[in-house]
């Protein structure tokens, strides 16, 4: 009697689990708990990567560099043509947000920056009047949206301003934004994401272009140690370019769009030449830091003595002609002294040599006089 009892206690006790394992509906399966590798496929940012991921630009660059993130600033080589980038606080002279930047145009007569807090900053513009900076405006359409606004940056058109800001469509931390100017209505357009490969899921600082050297320079952390960041040197594009359907397979569209290999982009123009134009541009900006400071009359009421004083960009380009028209006078003049001693000591071979010289010392001062000619009349308007 108690073993059929114990029995009885036993089936009942099962029973309600083998009625729960009937009754569940065939052909779902128990919910799986996402893991890691999941919610970062679904994260915003990631998707946002796969919706840019198409759009990837076709870039061609040429060389990159290693250095401190707070020295970075100062590591670009950029012609004094297409502006100048600083700190906010050697603008300004003071500023609560340490890393805030800002930039000045290649005339000197409008700037860019940015100010703030380490909790929020805006982007400013002020035109240089009298000699003297206006009131700064924020630029409205650069709001509290974007958090940390940083780095701005305008090409030589005037109208076309990169900046980089986190939070409101970004990729990752900090994302490159680009707006442009309405002049009719007086107002920046809403800003647009860079997309690929200027972004990343990591830091994208600064997006600078020398129109004038045809050369553009990236500033990101990605794959970079704390306190680094890399310089990526490239060719920009009068138009945005896209990879064709087929030309890449979407392995190497990945690739390209994260720059894991900025030789992967060397086949896609003239790198040699690239890099014949940088060290140029290193070497001519080594020799303007040196000196900065001139004197050219403009008037009789009027001297310049610095290359801020310029109002037109016609007459800065024509006198940074004439700087070099100047150079190379002086070189020749200094040869064509040295063949004519030469010369008088017997070597008559070097006189049709002479006579070349004579005739390209005549023809730079003929070019000479007529780029001075050229600035007074930009710059007297």
């Amino acid at each position: 009697m108690k073993k059929t009892v114990i029995s009885l206690l036993i089936v009942w006790l099962l029973f309600p689990l083998s009625v729960g394992a009937q009754t569940k509906p065939k052909g779902r399966k128990a919910p799986i708990k996402p893991t890691a590798v999941a919610a970062k496929r679904v994260s915003p940012e990631n998707a946002l990567f796969r919706e840019l991921l198409p759009a990837t630009a076709k870039l061609l660059f040429v060389d990159s560099v290693v250095v401190d993130k707070q020295d970075f600033l100062s590591k670009i080589p950029m012609s004094r043509l297409s502006g100048s980038i600083l700190t906010t606080k050697e603008f300004l002279g003071r500023t609560q947000y340490p890393e805030a930047s800002a930039f000045i145009n290649g005339i000197g007569n409008q700037a860019f920056f940015a100010d703030g807090d380490t909790v929020q900053t805006a982007i400013y513009s002020t035109d240089r009047l009298g000699g003297k900076w206006d009131t700064p405006v924020r630029i409205a359409a650069i709001d509290d949206k974007y958090r940390l606004a940083n780095y701005p940056f305008v090409q030589s058109d005037g109208v076309t301003l990169y900046f980089a800001a986190q939070g409101v469509n970004s990729i990752g931390g900090y994302d490159l934004f680009m707006t442009r100017y309405n002049r009719e209505e007086h107002r920046f357009y809403a800003p647009e994401n860079m997309g690929l490969p200027y972004n990343s899921t990591a830091n994208d600082y600064l997006l600078a272009i020398d129109d004038v050297n045809e050369l553009g320079w990236l500033v990101t952390d990605r794959n970079m140690p704390e306190g680094k960041v890399c310089i990526y040197t490239f060719i920009p594009t009068a138009q945005r370019l896209s990879f064709k359907e087929g030309e890449v397979s979407q392995q190497q569209l990945e690739s390209l769009a994260k720059l894991s290999s900025i030789a992967q982009t060397w086949s896609f123009g003239n790198r040699d030449q690239a890099l014949k134009s940088i060290e140029s541009l290193k070497a001519r900006s080594a020799k303007t830091a040196k000196t900065t400071a001139f004197r050219f009359p403009i008037n009789d009421a009027k001297v310049y003595t610095s290359l801020s004083d310029f109002k037109t960009k016609q007459g800065k380009e024509l006198y940074m002609e004439l700087t070099e028209l100047y150079k190379k006078q002086a070189k020749a003049m200094q040869t064509l002294e040295e063949k004519r001693a030469i010369y008088h000591k017997g070597r008559y071979n070097e006189a049709e040599a002479i006579k070349a010289l004579e005739k390209n010392v005549e023809q730079l001062d003929t070019k000479i006089h007529a780029t001075e000619k050229a600035i007074r009349n930009y710059e007297n308007k």
